[in-house]
């Protein structure tokens, strides 16, 4: 993970590296919290995983094990009554933040936001302005489907000349200010109740990439919350404040304790384990001493002659040994005999 060829992240292999890890003594600790930096998790798939305890882990295995753990029917009620705390966890500790989001940054419901606020705010998180590219391009997709859901509502008295066409080859970031040139009360109109249940449903679409963040706090919860975890180590620049603090980082806590170079070259890292394998070999067998250490011309069973019968012709040269079998069956040897011949 640390490695220069890795694709992990800059930042998130100077995290692995400032921390501590355990020795192989000690690693079953993580199975009860942080130990050395490291928890071990349940992952969407129902496997353990070691991973930094960052503080996206840490809110993870809190709402694991205090709401998620519990019946389904029970989330959305458990979820609301820490609705607050949540939604900060998540805009501060998580790489999947809440979405809804007033222009002036304040927090609210997706039922409170107006379409043009959704469209940008659909921009602002599916899309890397830094690098001009969409986190995935299925997200794209989902802008333009909402946009194209927009005019349907906003445009009834305009001709049918759909604005979508024009907008796919415009810059992102200028999606939500065309819309509303076009469509002025997008600025104003809040969201219709159909058109919050069909945005719902494009962020849960089938077939397409996990939307990078928290729409509602019900009973699909904790899928849009776990779902497609793993990546975001390798692609800080799509998330929030470019911070590996938000992310999961799998790595096990004896494989942190050793990892302290950041961006040490594959080579350097298998010629340390060569190395160091060789080191100990000496100091437990030769007490260090190299030169104590017998020459053999071969490691392994050491040779036996094998006489072959006489029928055989054997033919020697700087590079090879040639056989000439004899002309019968009978006389060959039994296959033990040919077999620790040519050994």
């Amino acid at each position: 993970m640390v490695a220069k060829e890795a694709g992990t992240s800059l930042a998130a292999k100077e995290l692995i590296v400032a921390t501590p890890g355990l020795n192989d003594a000690d690693w079953h600790k993580t199975y009860g919290g942080p130990s050395g930096g490291i928890m071990t998790i349940t992952s969407e798939y129902g496997e353990l995983n070691h991973v930094l305890a960052s503080r996206a882990v840490v809110l993870a295995s809190d709402l694991r094990s205090t709401i998620l753990s519990q019946p389904r029917e029970k989330h959305t009620a458990l979820l609301l009554a820490r609705k607050d705390e949540i939604i900060a966890r998540l805009n501060r500790d998580y790489f999947r933040p809440w979405f809804g989001r007033k222009a002036d940054g304040r927090v609210i419901d997706l039922e409170e936001m107006t379409y043009a606020e959704v469209i940008g705010r659909l921009v602002e998180l599916m899309y890397v302005k830094h690098q001009q590219r969409w986190i995935h391009e299925s997200y794209r997709q989902v802008v333009l489907d909402f946009i194209a859901r927009a005019e349907r509502r906003l445009g009834s008295d305009l001709p049918e000349m759909s604005i979508v066409l024009d907008l796919r080859d415009v810059p992102p970031a200028e999606l939500a200010h065309l819309f509303t040139v076009r469509y002025l009360a997008a600025e104003s109109q809040l969201l219709h109740s159909e058109d919050i249940q069909y945005f719902v449903g494009i962020c849960k679409r089938r077939g397409q990439k996990p939307v990078p963040f928290i729409v509602a706090l019900d009973s699909d919860f904790s899928a849009s919350f776990a779902k497609d975890s793993i990546w975001q180590s390798e692609d800080l620049d799509a998330i929030a404040d470019h911070e590996p603090q938000r992310v999961v980082i799998q790595q096990g806590p004896v494989a942190t304790r050793y990892s302290t170079i950041v961006n040490e070259p594959v080579k350097d890292i298998l010629d340390g384990v060569y190395h160091g394998h060789i080191a100990a070999l000496l100091n437990r067998d030769y007490s260090g001493d190299a030169a104590t250490v017998p020459v053999v011309e071969s490691i392994g069973p050491q040779s036996r002659p094998t006489a072959l019968p006489s029928s055989f012709n054997v033919l020697l040269t700087d590079s090879a040994r040639m056989y000439q079998l004899p002309d019968t069956q009978a006389q060959l040897p039994e296959p033990g005999v040919w077999l620790d011949a040519l050994a």
